[in-house]
């Protein structure tokens, strides 16, 4: 460590004398000559070191025509497309991950080079048609080919073709609708259920609406018939006799 006399480090010379670098002004700014040299080769070299110094960072941007789409690197979600600025990164070996419902994911790795910019074209292939369904009353279930999926607010994916969505809640008339999905479009659906209306009240039932009225009835109408024919059994005419006719031979 260079240490300078006090009049040194305050920048100035005086004829006062203090401390021991008591003298003449001359010798005062001799010393002074003396350290400025002997500080001079240390701060060239930290300012040649510091120029020299390697970066150890460079950038990545992703580009995409997917609006929307999350941008994830090494595990964290760090924006979503388009971005507004490039990320910046250590060198070396990195993990790229690109989502979008109703798109396949992208899932790749990529390197860094200190002080260089990368920037990765990344467009996702669209798979499959999105639902985002509201309703009210908020204990409503999403019924999607008669296969109930979830409660209200509810969002996922449709296979693309011919569907059928309904929203069901007790007490409330079913809305259903059709809906021809197409893969990467997003379909909402918000919907205020009907309430059904209180059913009647039914009064007491009279006594010859009961079942068990018409069944002893018929039974009793079934042993009557019954014993009316076991009965007259005897009064029935007799058989007819036979008739033989005989004709004369000549």
């Amino acid at each position: 460590m260079v240490r300078c006399p006090p009049a040194a480090r305050n920048g100035r010379l005086t004829g006062e004398t203090r401390g021991p670098y008591a003298g003449p002004m001359l010798i005062r700014g001799l010393a002074i000559l003396l350290c400025l040299a002997m500080l001079a080769p240390a701060v060239a070299d930290a300012r040649r070191r510091k120029k020299k110094a390697p970066a150890r960072n460079g950038t990545v941007l992703v580009q995409s025509s997917t609006t929307g789409a999350q941008v994830w690197v090494d595990g964290q979600l760090v924006g979503e497309v388009p971005m507004a600025l490039p990320l910046a990164l250590r060198s070396g070996r990195h993990t790229i991950k690109v989502t979008l419902a109703g798109h396949a994911d992208y899932l790749d790795t990529f390197n860094i080079t200190a002080g260089k910019d990368k920037v990765l074209e990344i467009d996702l292939l669209p798979v499959a048609g999105v639902l985002r369904a509201t309703a009210l009353p908020p204990d409503a279930t999403v019924v999607v080919d008669g296969r109930a999926l979830g409660s209200v607010p509810y969002e996922g994916e449709l296979e693309p073709g011919k569907r059928v969505v309904e929203l069901r809640a007790p007490g409330h008339a079913v809305h259903r609708v059709e809906l021809m999905v197409d893969a990467g479009r997003i379909y909402p659906l918000d919907v205020t259920l009907v309430p059904l209306p209180p059913p009647e009240e039914v009064g007491p039932t009279p006594w010859y609406g009961h079942w068990w009225v018409w069944a002893g009835a018929a039974a009793v109408v079934a042993t009557g018939v019954t014993v009316a024919l076991v009965a007259g059994g005897d009064d029935l005419p007799p058989d007819p006799p036979h008739i033989v006719t005989l004709e004369p031979t000549r």
